[in-house]
């Protein structure tokens, strides 16, 4: 077990990244959310210069995903990106959009869940009523992955190849739990996404807390999924980005410090989540449910390692599937047919 100090992830940011992997996606399809800018566009580059045969550009709206498509034909000179709507901060879209990509699409090899927002302290609700950053960053990709498993395990069976489900998580794992009154809980979720409970303290861990979330997702799907889909969750290392962008005052001049420090740019954090579409060993199998950080397997904290932290994350995937299902009717189906232990 480990349990990374801050000193630590300086350290190995200044050591700088491991290069991007190398692949031939042709035949083959990928989705990245997010992939209007930052590392979800840059990844988006990597994997259009691997020439797959279709290349989904998902962002919260066709225009934003568009002006992604033109600046990827204008560096990489790939012509088979497609533009796809998402808005992770609404049930009715992801179930939309999920729709849409299961009517048009006949595969889906690499489905990428970058999409996130990082509110620095101001408490806000999505139009579901659920605190933004748990529903964008952590009920809506699990519902979006969930309602695309039918086409990822087709396309398995079918083509005989190894599907992966990417989903970015952090290195800010290593920095927080949830805390014993969360999980002891009656609804681990709605206590967390309680206005009353997230007080200003409380609240500046819930970035960390979402990203948490996307590595229980990760660890669960990998135990109930057939071994021939490869679940992984990632850390693309601290990066130059647009998530801190509404960070005011003595915080903004802490990450800008930290940026002039050891950031890394946009395209190099993205080389992590193009690790986790095509690297590894034994056609991907050693990264499966894993986290990986600077192009290894990393072990999860010791929080989420132990009972306490199994026993949430058991308890977070019950109610998930619980919360998602009273929003779609496919997902307990999906559920039932595909998760199984």
């Amino acid at each position: 077990m480990v349990q990374r100090s801050y000193e630590e992830m300086v350290a190995e940011q200044k050591k700088g990244m491991p290069p991007v992997e190398q692949g031939d996606l042709t035949g083959k399809t990928v989705m990245v959310t997010g992939a209007n800018s930052g590392i979800g566009l840059e990844a988006a580059k990597h994997f259009a210069r691997m020439n797959p045969a279709r290349l989904v550009i998902v962002c919260r709206s066709v225009e934003k995903a568009q002006e992604s498509i033109r600046q990827i034909e204008a560096e990489t000179g790939y012509k088979n990106a497609e533009p796809l709507a998402l808005d992770l901060g609404d049930f009715k879209s992801i179930s939309e959009s999920a729709t849409k990509t299961l009517e048009s699409l006949d595969r889906l090899d690499i489905l990428v869940e970058n999409a996130a927002i990082a509110n620095m302290d101001s408490y806000t609700q999505t139009v579901d009523g659920w605190e933004s950053m748990l529903q964008i960053n952590s009920l809506g990709p699990a519902m979006h992955s969930l309602l695309l498993l039918p086409l990822i395990i087709k396309t398995a069976k079918v083509h005989s190849v190894i599907p992966r489900v990417v989903v970015v998580s952090s290195e800010v794992i290593f920095y927080a739990d949830l805390p014993a009154d969360v999980i002891t809980a009656p609804n681990i979720l709605e206590k967390l996404s309680d206005k009353e409970y997230c007080t200003p303290e409380i609240y500046k861990n819930r970035y960390t807390q979402s990203k948490i979330l996307n590595v229980m997702l990760v660890r669960k799907l990998a135990a109930l999924l057939p071994q021939n889909i490869i679940p992984v969750a990632l850390n693309p290392g601290y990066c130059i980005s647009g998530l801190r962008r509404d960070a005011k005052g003595e915080q903004a001049a802490k990450y800008q410090a930290m940026e002039d420090e050891f950031a890394y740019t946009s395209e190099e954090g993205s080389r992590q989540i193009i690790f986790s579409a095509i690297g590894g060993k034994d056609n991907g199998q050693e990264l499966r449910g894993e986290f990986t950080s600077y192009s290894r397997v990393l072990e999860v904290s010791d929080w989420l390692l132990s009972a306490q932290g199994k026993n949430a994350e058991d308890k977070i995937w019950n109610e998930t599937v619980e919360v998602l299902s009273k929003v779609d009717s496919r997902v307990p189906v999906i559920v039932a047919e595909h998760l199984k232990a």
